[in-house]
């Protein structure tokens, strides 16, 4: 089998105190476990793009983890944007550079048309390999058909794992939750503590 690693959470946490608890820098260890194929879906509408280049930063740093990332953002659309990572610049110029250039970051949130979008334009991507990571606070227009593409996807994926930055306290209050639960493993996750936690039971078996 290959050789892969591990993230060392604590080395890293440690390394990063400096940059406020952000991981910009990733320690690992060495390890050996099956990779998935990872395709990330980020939420960068209004509420959420606070959120956003956090998570893709963490997701990113797994890359030695994992097969291979791909990457997509969402608000009323989808848009691919693995290439921007395909650079050794630093992290921070790359999400300036994929702000700048976005034209969906910072609208409103159509999931159901993004999952539409991702499932006709880039169906080779959808494999029963593939596990798609969600993160969005479910808010989103048009919610019957984000499910019907939700319950699509679910159907071509190994498994869908949905990042949900609100606190769960609050998912009682979204009829979102409830309908988009049913298509995937919700968790918790607006800290990096939340993030570890998920990281370890998903990946770093």
């Amino acid at each position: 089998s290959k050789k892969v690693v591990k993230l060392d959470l604590r080395r890293s946490i440690k390394a990063n105190v400096r940059y406020g608890g952000v991981i910009f820098k990733l320690h690992y260890k060495q390890k050996r476990i099956q990779k998935p194929k990872i395709l990330l879906i980020c939420d960068v509408s209004g509420s959420m793009s606070r959120y956003a280049s956090f998570v893709i930063q963490f997701i990113y740093g797994l890359s030695a983890v994992i097969k291979k990332i791909e990457s997509f953002i969402f608000a009323e659309e989808l848009e691919y944007v693995t290439p921007f990572f395909a650079s050794r610049e630093p992290f921070e110029d790359t999400m300036v550079r994929l702000i700048g250039k976005s034209r969906i970051w910072g609208k409103g949130t159509n999931l159901g048309a993004a999952l539409n979008t991702l499932r006709e334009q880039y169906p080779l991507l959808l494999t029963s390999n593939t596990v798609v990571i969600i993160v969005s606070d479910t808010k989103s227009l048009e919610l019957e058909r984000a499910e019907e593409e939700l319950n699509k996807l679910k159907r071509k994926v190994k498994d869908i794992i949905w990042l949900n930055t609100l606190p769960q306290e609050e998912w009682q209050d979204l009829p979102s939750v409830m309908k988009f639960k049913r298509y995937s493993q919700m968790y918790e996750c607006y800290t990096l503590a939340h993030l570890e936690k998920i990281v370890r039971k998903q990946f770093l078996h």
